[in-house]
């Protein structure tokens, strides 16, 4: 899993802004990851003693948790460059992470109920940063911080 984490460190030291409509496209993505999860969770579910293998590292749901991890750390930075609400910069890093340590769990062997809680636990972690993400709170951080091309250019 270090090769993920460091994709993302390095894909956000590389985005020197993200588009104004971030807090929907994470919105967008984190109920997807979450309906994944909990499909994964239920299948894990019906043989839970049996073990399972660690995801591989191109495992679509792997990718997409840690798109989920990089722009919600995004999201975190562009509200703290905004001078938006301290707690949603907070927020969005630790879910940030959170997802981090939980695909590390993913990527080792385990038995079927361990990864089903750890699929149960992403799939609470990004209804949060729906639920977080849509509110209008996190809305008007993201939108603050930008200003309008056009009124840019004219100054």
């Amino acid at each position: 899993m270090f090769a993920h984490t460091l994709l993302i460190i390095v894909q956000a030291a590389n985005a020197p802004h993200i588009a104004p409509n971030a807090a929907h496209a994470l919105v967008t993505l984190s109920r997807s990851l979450e309906a994944q999860a909990q499909r994964r969770a239920q299948d894990m579910a019906r043989s839970p003693a049996a073990p399972v293998n660690a995801l591989p590292v191109q495992d679509p749901f792997l990718t997409a948790l840690s798109e989920f991890s990089l722009r919600s750390y995004q999201l975190s930075r562009a509200i703290e460059d905004s001078g938006g609400p301290t707690d949603l910069r907070c927020i969005f890093r630790g879910m940030s992470e959170d997802a981090q340590h939980r695909a590390d769990l993913l990527s080792q062997t385990a038995t079927r109920a361990d990864h089903a809680r750890v699929y149960q636990g992403i799939a609470r972690l990004t209804a949060q940063a729906a639920e977080i993400a849509a509110t209008p709170e996190a809305q008007t951080a993201m939108l603050s911080g930008y200003s309008c091309a056009v009124e840019a250019s004219d100054q």
